[in-house]
C-alpha cells in the first residue's frame, strides 16, 4: 500500500494544461505578505560540484517510457512545445506568473528536450487523476528543494490579474534506492477551484525524477498504488 496514499481529469496533456489555466485565471482572496517577483520560465543545468553528472548523460535513456506506466494508464510524451508549461507547473508556478513573496519564487526546472522528458497518462477509471513521470537533469541537490518547500509552505501566484494560493506540505519520502528522495503534496486554490498534486521525487548524480498524480479537489491520492509503482520504475531508470 502507498505510504502517502492516506496523506495524499482524465484527458490527455492538452487538457491538463487547460485545468492549470483555469486555476490561474480564477480568483482568490488570500494574500501573502511580501513583494512579488516574476517567475522565470526555465533554467538549464550548469556545472555544479558533486550534483551534476560527471559525464554527459542522455536524459531520455534515464527516463521511463509509455510502456512503463501501470496497467490502465495510457501515457503520452509531452511535446517540446508544451514542455515549458509542464515543467513550470511541476516547479510550482505558471509561466510568466508573479510570485509573492519574492523569496518564495520556486527554482525553475530545465524545459528543453535535451534536459527533460515528461510523460502524462490518464486512467480509464473514474476519478483516478492524471499520472505523470518527469526526468530532468539538474545541478542542484534535492535537499535545496526540500529546504525551499519547508521555508515557503504558502505563497501566491498572479498571472494576467488572477491570483492563486499555493500550499505545500512535505511528506515522509517513499522508500527508494536513491541518493536523495522527497515527497510533497501541493494544493492550489483559486476562487472556487482547487487542484492537488502529490509528488514523489528522487535524485541520483544530477538526474532527478518527479512522479506525480494530479486531481481536482483536496482529497487523498486517487491511486497511490499506481503512483508508487511508477515511482519505483522511474528511480531504477534514473540510476542508469
Amino acid at each position: 500500500m502507498s505510504r502517502v496514499s492516506s496523506e495524499r481529469f482524465k484527458p490527455r496533456w492538452v487538457q491538463v494544461v487547460a485545468v492549470a489555466a483555469v486555476l490561474v485565471v480564477g480568483g482568490c482572496t488570500s494574500a501573502v505578505d511580501g513583494d512579488p517577483v516574476a517567475a522565470p520560465s526555465s533554467a538549464g543545468p550548469s556545472t555544479g560540484p558533486g550534483t551534476f553528472p560527471s559525464e554527459e548523460v542522455d536524459v531520455r535513456e534515464r527516463s521511463v517510457t509509455a510502456a512503463d506506466f501501470p496497467a490502465g494508464y495510457d501515457a503520452t510524451e509531452v511535446s517540446a512545445e508544451d514542455l515549458p508549461a509542464v515543467m513550470a507547473d511541476t516547479a510550482g508556478y505558471p509561466v510568466g506568473a508573479l510570485v509573492t513573496p519574492s523569496t518564495c519564487a520556486p527554482t525553475p526546472l530545465p524545459a528543453t528536450s535535451d534536459e527533460a522528458v515528461a510523460l502524462v497518462a490518464a486512467s480509464a477509471e473514474a476519478n483516478a487523476g492524471t499520472l505523470s513521470a518527469i526526468t530532468v537533469l539538474t545541478d542542484s541537490p534535492l535537499s535545496e528543494l526540500e529546504a525551499q518547500l519547508e521555508a515557503c509552505p504558502t505563497y501566491t501566484t498572479t498571472n494576467q490579474g488572477a491570483t492563486a494560493t499555493v500550499t505545500t506540505t512535505v511528506l515522509p519520502p517513499s522508500p527508494a534506492q536513491s541518493q536523495e528522495s522527497l515527497a510533497f503534496r501541493r494544493v492550489t486554490m483559486s476562487g472556487s477551484m482547487t487542484q492537488t498534486m502529490t509528488a514523489l521525487v528522487a535524485q541520483n548524480d544530477g538526474v532527478r525524477v518527479y512522479v506525480t498524480v494530479m486531481a481536482p479537489g483536496s482529497g487523498p491520492v486517487p491511486d497511490g498504488a499506481a503512483l508508487d509503482e511508477l515511482y519505483t520504475t522511474a528511480v531504477e531508470r534514473s540510476r542508469g
